[in-house]
């Protein structure tokens, strides 16, 4: 029955864009090509390959020898030496103007291999490491929101868009049943048994609702464009949309907000370690190999090496620590605020979309008999027109009030599987 519902949809469709195929369409291929296509989602694939190379990063910063290059000269002359201009010595004439010979010994000349490398600094990269954990799981959690986003918005354009499909199929069907009444009108008119504005009236209710349904295609057209724009979907093939079976789902163990919150407590405490960290004496090994000298006359006698220990031991920051402590204090203090109101918020919206709920199903339920009691009532209408029993406006009339009553269903329809996606979207 259902692809029987839809025959008449896909051969409007292909009359009118003769070069393509209709293809039936479920919701879940639109959410599937919308996770694939987002390039938020694509972005946050590409972001947990960044925090992996971050912990490369952390290792080559802290646990691995720093090596470098250096070359230095100094070019340091004394002026007016006994009668030269400028002269590199080391041993000016005391009338001479230049640095003091025992600070600059007239020159420097260095080439160094130098290496540095952090010891008994465990504690600190292991925070640095807990920091980026910390904030690739925020990462990997948030694509969880974009997901849940992308699908709702997706699923209320798709239940949108099928709407109109829903009330073209209506509406097509009482075009049909007027152009199956319009030839007999026709032969009662040539009978005398009814008026030619019978007539006239039958076929401007046909022109009229043929105008309704040709609006209606294009709103099936124009919100399929949203439906693929959504998705990122680039197929240009027709597509027919199948009825959604949108349920109402169980809720979750933990509520996505709660564990947002955790996540969000976990990265200032991991900021506030990482901060601590600096305050644990630190110690470097340093080595040095090259020439090192300050006559050139001795370069080839001054190639050496040289290695020491560096150790820093914090002891007086004027109170940055406590500040820093009372800051992050603060922030967690905000995030309570922010769990409660969520909370509030969430409980609330579920209460609501839960009442909408059971409102759109009482208004189906009610609409089910004034259907077809209107469905009764053409039947016997449409019968007696052809004998002329009754005019054509009351089975016009008839017919406009049995599209009003599946409109208004349609619209019920589509309302409550809107209440429940949002019921979904929130429980969870």
């Amino acid at each position: 029955m259902r692809n029987l519902k839809y025959c008449f949809f896909i051969l409007l469709l292909i009359i009118e864009y003769s070069s393509v195929v209709a293809q039936n369409k479920q919701v879940d291929f639109f959410i599937s090509e919308g996770f694939k296509n987002n390039p938020a989602l694509l972005e946050n694939s590409n972001l947990q390959l960044y925090f992996q190379i971050q912990n490369e990063f952390i290792t080559a910063q802290n646990k691995k020898p720093q090596v470098s290059i250096t070359a230095d000269y100094l070019f340091s002359p004394f002026f007016f030496d006994n009668g030269r201009a400028l002269s590199i010595t080391t041993n000016p004439s005391p009338k001479s103007f230049g640095y003091d010979v025992g600070l600059t010994n007239g020159g420097l000349y260095a080439a160094q291999l130098n290496a540095s490398l952090p010891v008994f600094n465990n504690a600190a990269v292991k925070s640095l490491y807990e920091q980026n954990k910390v904030q690739s799981n925020i990462s990997n959690y948030s694509r969880g929101q974009i997901e849940h986003e992308l699908a709702k918005n997706i699923i209320d354009q798709y239940i949108i868009t099928y709407q109109f499909l829903q009330q073209t199929f209506y509406l097509k069907k009482i075009i049909d049943q007027l152009e199956s009444r319009k030839p007999l009108v026709a032969a009662l008119v040539k009978q005398g048994l009814l008026q030619q504005n019978d007539f006239l009236l039958l076929d401007i209710q046909i022109s009229t609702n043929s105008n309704d349904l040709k609006q209606l295609q294009f709103a099936y057209n124009n919100g399929m464009a949203l439906l693929k724009n959504l998705s990122l979907v680039s197929d240009t093939t027709l597509f027919v949309l199948e009825k959604p079976d949108i349920k109402v789902k169980p809720a979750p163990s933990s509520y996505y907000y709660v564990k947002k919150y955790e996540l969000d407590s976990l990265n200032l405490v991991a900021q506030q370690n990482v901060y601590n960290a600096q305050y644990r004496p630190q110690l470097s090994l340093l080595g040095t190999s090259g020439v090192y000298a300050a006559d050139v006359r001795n370069v080839p006698h001054n190639v050496g090496l040289s290695a020491g220990v560096h150790l820093s031991v914090p002891i007086s920051d004027g109170h940055q620590r406590e500040l820093y402590q009372k800051q992050k204090n603060i922030l967690q203090a905000n995030q309570n605020f922010y769990l409660t109101t969520a909370a509030i918020q969430q409980q609330n919206n579920i209460i609501y979309a839960k009442q909408q709920i059971d409102q759109w199903k009482q208004t189906i339920a009610i609409s089910a008999e004034p259907i077809q009691k209107q469905e009764l009532l053409m039947d016997i209408i449409k019968d007696k027109v052809v004998k002329g029993q009754v005019s054509v406006m009351d089975y016009v009339n008839a017919l406009q009030d049995y599209a009003v009553l599946q409109k208004n269903k349609a619209v019920a329809e589509t309302n409550l599987l809107l209440y429940i996606n949002q019921y979904n979207y929130y429980n969870w």
